[in-house]
């Protein structure tokens, strides 16, 4: 994960296996500053003004607070199951936590008062969540169902949800002119390619298989929305797809 600070870049990488993340400077490809403390860290967002971390402590079921200036943590918020993956809304007041224990939900982290605010039942355990371009919506995918839940962050309570071929893995989204989220581009476990749903209906557009073996890593849209990139992870090779915006 990446943040952007008024005055620096900075990558941040969690060490599942530990107890530390390291933080990187892109620019001299250096490790900068190490956070410690953080036994089993996963997913890792970051407050819009690059203030604050958002780290998940899978041994403590916990969302860890971090200080960018100290790089310590300096609040820890107790959710409601094991975390995965962790996302900021637009305006930086709520943090969406993937509860990946059974049965799985997402946790509404309150940004300004630092405490968990609310739990939203989904169907089955959560790896990944994601805010949509316009912040409208939270996302999050299962694995274990395979079922996509979204989630109106105006009032945080489930909008909709769709039932898929198989477990979902890494979603991406590109948006319409006037900001409103167009598609999801979901990867599927054991698809060779990328399923694309039309945000509005509800529904599987079209999917875009590609060769080699195994599921591929998702990659990201474009800034213009153009195309889509995505990475193939045993053939080595990076795919570019039109998006049609």
């Amino acid at each position: 994960w990446h943040l952007t600070a008024a005055t620096s870049v900075r990558i941040i990488q969690t060490n599942a296996a530990g107890d530390n993340s390291h933080v990187i400077d892109p620019v001299t490809n250096k490790v900068v500053a190490v956070i410690e403390g953080i036994e089993v860290p996963h997913g890792v967002s970051a407050a819009p003004d690059g203030t604050r971390l958002y780290i998940t402590n899978e041994s403590m079921h916990a969302l860890d607070v971090v200080d960018t200036k100290t790089w310590k943590v300096s609040k820890q918020i107790h959710l409601t199951g094991r975390p995965n993956n962790v996302s900021v809304s637009k305006d930086g007041k709520k943090v969406y936590v993937g509860i990946a224990q059974a049965p799985g939900a997402v946790d509404v982290i309150d940004a300004v008062a630092l405490t968990n605010a609310r739990s939203v039942k989904v169907d089955g355990s959560v790896h990944n969540v994601y805010v949509t371009p316009d912040g409208k919506f939270a996302v999050s995918g299962s694995v274990q169902t395979g079922v996509i839940s979204v989630i109106d962050t105006k009032t945080d309570t489930l909008a909709w949800s769709l039932k898929m071929s198989a477990g979902i893995r890494p979603m991406t989204f590109d948006a319409n002119p006037d900001g409103s989220t167009r598609h999801i581009f979901v990867q599927l476990s054991n698809y060779h390619g990328i399923a694309v749903v039309d945000f509005a209906t509800r529904k599987v557009d079209v999917t875009w298989p590609i060769p080699g073996g195994g599921s591929p890593d998702m990659g990201n849209v474009s800034a213009d929305g153009k195309t889509l990139w995505l990475s193939g992870r045993y053939d080595h090779v990076v795919y570019v797809f039109d998006t049609g915006s």
